[in-house]
């Protein structure tokens, strides 16, 4: 398959008995600034001839890949110094944290260190995580973190992954201009009316991934009112949103491509696109959504949608044009979404 592949028309028939609405799709002429425009049928994205596999494999501990697709793969030039992907600590020994004390140290250590959880640690507050550091759940073993939040603040070259979060706030946030950030394979739930992830005030290249959001009034929330242009470029992307009822993501600034995910419960919108916002929509499944993406009307962000697929969800709503991304990607068919983000969302 290629990187802009088409549902063909024996699959558009085959479903369109079972789907209660139409895909959404690239509406070709940008609506006026004052008003979001409403979607008809989505126009067929054009083939651009991109080969890289997706990388839809098993969740974190049964052969997940290793390396990051997106934003958080793209290397950057910083300040005159070059970036390259993320690779979180791999460089470095491998570690174990058993309470709170001992996984805030070792995650503030200067060299890059892989530290592994096993069983459950109550942070009792937030936990910074410095550059050149995985956080992930022990081979095997179940991890989750209570209590408290993870925070990357200005560091470089991080990696969560496998983990099991609850908390009644953001339980990660990234921000102060933390780059290369690749947030995998963790289940996240509650939050207490915050977003379950928050990426803001200039962080950039970050890839939020298989990760499953569920009971919570918000799940990822991207950028705010004062960002400065040039960063927040993320990824999100075979993700399972399961009972999230708004911000998945919600998105203010940047630019942020949005794919392959699955949406599912009685939830209020998706995907919301303002203040200058740059969102591509595309190959996502909606189940039971009232919207699956808007525009904010006060404050619009240029937002584009192909070959989403809409159950019980209204066409979504578009705005402007938006650039693909510059990396290579391949989309898994929309129609295969729900089995393959099932199979592989959240921690093992």
């Amino acid at each position: 398959m290629t990187a802009r592949s088409l549902l063909t028309v024996a699959t558009a028939l085959a479903l369109g008995a079972a789907l209660a609405a139409c895909s959404g799709g690239e509406d070709p002429a940008p609506a006026p600034a004052s008003e979001p425009a409403q979607a008809g049928v989505e126009t067929p994205a054009p083939d651009t001839g991109d080969e890289s596999a997706s990388p839809s494999g098993p969740a974190p501990g049964d052969g997940a890949p290793d390396t990051a697709l997106g934003w958080a793969a793209q290397p950057l030039d910083l300040d005159g110094e070059e970036y390259p992907a993320v690779t979180g600590g791999s460089a470095g020994e491998t570690v174990t944290a058993a309470d709170a004390d001992e996984l805030a140290r070792h995650l503030a250590a200067e060299e890059p260190l892989v530290v592994e959880v096993a069983g459950e640690i109550d942070l009792d507050g937030a936990v910074e995580i410095g550059s050149d550091k995985t956080l992930v759940a022990a081979p095997g073993e179940a991890a989750e973190l209570t209590g408290g939040h993870l925070v990357v603040d200005g560091a470089a070259n991080v990696v969560v992954r496998g983990l099991a979060l609850e908390t009644d706030g953001t339980a990660v946030v990234v921000r102060g201009g933390a780059h290369h950030v690749w947030i995998d394979g963790n289940t996240l739930r509650d939050g207490g009316g915050d977003p379950l992830v928050g990426v803001t005030d200039g962080a950039d290249h970050v890839t939020v991934s298989r990760n499953h959001f569920r009971d919570a009034d918000a799940a990822l929330s991207i950028g705010g009112e004062e960002e400065a242009p040039g960063a927040l470029r993320v990824s999100v992307h075979h993700n399972l949103f399961d009972g999230t009822d708004t911000r998945s993501p919600r998105v203010r600034g940047g630019e942020v491509h949005v794919f392959n995910n699955l949406y599912r419960g009685a939830a209020e919108y998706g995907v919301e696109s303002g203040h200058g916002a740059a969102v591509l929509v595309e190959g996502n499944y909606f189940d039971g959504y009232g919207l699956s993406v808007r525009v904010d009307a006060e404050a619009p962000g240029a937002t584009v949608t192909r070959d989403n697929l809409l159950v019980d969800t209204a066409q979504p709503e578009l705005f402007g044009t938006v650039d693909d991304p510059p990396y290579a990607y391949e989309l898994d068919d929309t129609a295969d979404v729900p089995d393959i983000v099932s199979a592989t969302a959240g921690a093992s």
